[in-house]
């Protein structure tokens, strides 16, 4: 089984492809448990910017056997099939209906729900829930950003550098997110991950994305939130820092902050029992 270094051995899992209304078409993992029955609560997966799945086995193996878990991957990935000779929007809005349309297509009505999600992937479930949209009976997001900031030598390779120069300014943009943006001495892993991720990347997608991030800003929207939403923080993680997570938790209505050692925690086996822990209290 391609995925089974997520799970375990009673659970099934699908992979397939989610057309949404723009002609994208969406990697989707459906990981099935033995024990999944309609009253159980449906666990809807959404991870960060450009991230691999592999960067969250630790967490998936905690709850892919306890409940069905819909792991989207989202569409700035390589995964993603583009319609031809069409330009595709890689907005935060146009990625939470891409969240509203997977529930639509996959999650009944009569199901409980919640989202896990990280980084931009957490972004997009708070502009989700902000809407007047079907609402989880739960949220945990681990290091949501609710704006993108840019160096402006990186806005400047992107307005006038094509996709393919990506493989030239990559070792800038390596050792920006290492030396400036990472702690490198504490969280090794955690640089480590983001180039991994930075190696995947496709170039011209990551450029659009980018660029359809560089003026987003969730904060105006936070106070719309009505679903109750555990934010997960890292200490030492400089890339998405603790304080601004304090200010959004301070927005939202029924938010709270529950903050780990290091980036490294947040994506631990210990994170994804927390999680599958919170779930179980509240649906069982």
């Amino acid at each position: 089984m391609p995925y089974s270094q997520y799970t375990n051995r009673y659970c099934a899992v699908n992979e397939e492809y989610l057309k949404v209304s723009d002609a994208v078409s969406l990697k989707l993992i459906d990981f099935i448990p033995e024990a999944d029955s309609p009253e159980k609560p449906i666990v809807v997966f959404v991870a960060g910017w450009i991230s691999l799945i592999s960067g969250w086995e630790n967490v998936l193996k905690q709850l892919t056997p306890r409940y069905r878990t819909l792991y989207l991957e989202t569409r700035e990935k390589k995964s993603a099939r583009l319609p031809a000779d069409t330009t595709v929007d890689f907005s935060v809005g146009r990625m939470s209906r891409d969240i509203k349309e997977l529930l639509q297509q996959k999650v009944p009505l009569e199901r409980p729900f919640c989202f896990v999600g990280s980084s931009l992937g957490s972004t997009a479930i708070l502009d989700y829930l902000s809407q007047n949209s079907r609402q989880s009976f739960n949220a945990f997001l681990i290091a949501p950003n609710c704006e993108f900031s840019f160096p402006l030598w990186f806005l400047l390779a992107l307005r006038f550098l094509p996709a393919a120069f990506y493989t030239v300014i990559k070792p800038a943009v390596k050792w920006y997110l290492r030396e400036i943006r990472l702690d490198k001495n504490k969280e090794p892993e955690q640089v480590r991950k983001y180039e991994r991720t930075l190696d995947a990347a496709e170039p011209k997608r990551l450029k659009a994305s980018a660029w359809a991030l560089k003026d987003y800003s969730l904060w105006h929207k936070l106070s719309k939130v009505k679903t109750p939403v555990l934010i997960v923080g890292a200490k030492s993680d400089l890339l998405h820092g603790v304080k601004e997570m304090e200010k959004m938790v301070a927005l939202m209505p029924f938010a709270r902050l529950k903050i780990m050692e290091s980036n490294k925690e947040t994506h631990s086996k210990k994170a994804g029992e927390f999680i599958a822990g919170q779930i179980a209290m509240e649906k069982g």
